[in-house]
């Protein structure tokens, strides 16, 4: 697929870890902050202009430090989270309208360290294309209703998917969506339900099953390869 178009990348590092028990956007994974992996690859991406890094308020001082300068050849622009990750995801797309605006722009989850420069540039090329897509890998277990602890209903996997990120649109698209759950007061998972409320259908990009979110303590113990 051939791709024309430079977007920019919005990551979400503002949550405060509740399942985690710690902000885990901190946490080392390799020696590193988990927040840096995701960082590192999209800083890096020849298809990427600028970074947008989304924190808690009460971190600003300590990332700015830890990401000056240049952070692998870009300048990383830091806005603050909100109280949900929409909101966090509302207040990048402000800070790139700050910037000067954009034409694509794709959010990604500090918490998936293992993204690769391929699909970021196969979501960036689908975005092209039909004006908004996800990373998304389909289903393949036998997925269960339950009542009580007890399995009622077995659901259909077919055509069911298990959405990833980075997911993104063209920059317009992703901005309405967002006015439109804010004036309706929804809240949403991710972005591609907010761009499916106002009609846009996402491309779904076959993800990686390596592109893995780090959700618990846990998690940086496991061999994810």
């Amino acid at each position: 697929m051939k791709i024309s178009l430079i977007a920019d990348a919005i990551i979400v590092a503002a949550g405060s870890g509740a399942r985690f028990g710690a902000a885990k956007q901190f946490a080392l994974l390799d020696g590193i902050p988990l927040y840096q992996h995701s960082l590192k690859i999209f800083a890096e991406h020849p298809l990427i202009s600028r970074v947008v890094l989304v924190v808690a308020a009460g971190d600003v001082d300590r990332i700015e430090k830890e990401t000056e300068s240049l952070f692998f050849g870009k300048k990383i622009e830091i806005a603050i989270g909100g109280v949900t990750r929409q909101d966090s995801v509302s207040n990048g797309v402000q800070k790139l309208e700050e910037l000067g605006g954009s034409e694509i722009v794709l959010v990604h989850d500090a918490a998936r360290p293992f993204v690769s420069k391929e699909l970021i540039a196969n979501v960036i090329g689908g975005i092209e294309k039909f004006g908004a897509a996800l990373a998304a890998i389909p289903v393949v277990d036998t997925l269960k209703h339950s009542e009580e602890g007890f399995s009622t209903t077995t659901i259909p996997r077919t055509n069911l998917w298990r959405a990833q990120t980075p997911q993104g649109a063209r920059f317009e698209l992703l901005k309405q969506a967002l006015e439109a759950a804010h004036i309706s007061d929804h809240s949403a998972t991710d972005e591609a339900e907010l761009l499916e409320r106002i009609g846009i259908k996402p491309l779904l990009i076959m993800g990686d099953e390596r592109n893995v979110k780090i959700t618990y303590g846990e998690d940086l113990k496991k061999n994810f390869f």
